[in-house]
């Protein structure tokens, strides 16, 4: 009878491992482009003040793909890691449950996070469903 805990200490580690070891998903481009172009986001970019065109935003779950434009001008995508404290956009998080997904934005350079609910269509289409901005550190406001 000592064969099942053993059994179950060695392979305890290795299930635990694997599903610790789950890539999150990540942003499909068609999303990125919902949520750059998103009325929620406008009044926080300021494509008139130096150095926000082109947009920079952080590869971070950030699926590749097309790059979408902003501001007439192809988003500038920057790997995280040196993105630094230029202002950039910043995906935070992405889950996806079925046909449903949210993703946590940050504009730091701004104070801002914004939450994007989506829905998926039967085609595979996504559109955003809900969205609202909150100054970091404060309840999200629509």
């Amino acid at each position: 009878m000592r064969i099942l805990p053993l059994l179950i200490a060695v392979l305890a580690p290795w299930a635990g491992a694997s599903v610790a070891q789950q890539p999150p998903p990540l942003v499909p481009r068609p999303v990125l482009k919902l949520i750059v172009e998103h009325p929620v986001l406008a009044p926080y970019l300021h494509a008139e003040a130096p150095g926000r065109v082109p947009l920079v935003v952080s590869d971070h779950l950030l699926e590749p793909g097309v790059t979408p434009s902003r501001f007439g001008q192809p988003l500038r995508i920057v790997p995280d890691r040196v993105v630094g404290t230029q202002p950039h956009l910043r995906i935070l998080s992405f889950e996806v449950d079925g046909s449903l997904a949210k993703a946590v934005v940050e504009y730091k350079v701004k104070g801002v996070q914004a939450v994007f609910d989506l829905r998926r269509d039967s085609k595979g289409w996504w559109t955003v469903a809900d969205a609202k901005v909150a100054e970091l550190g404060r309840a999200p406001q629509k």
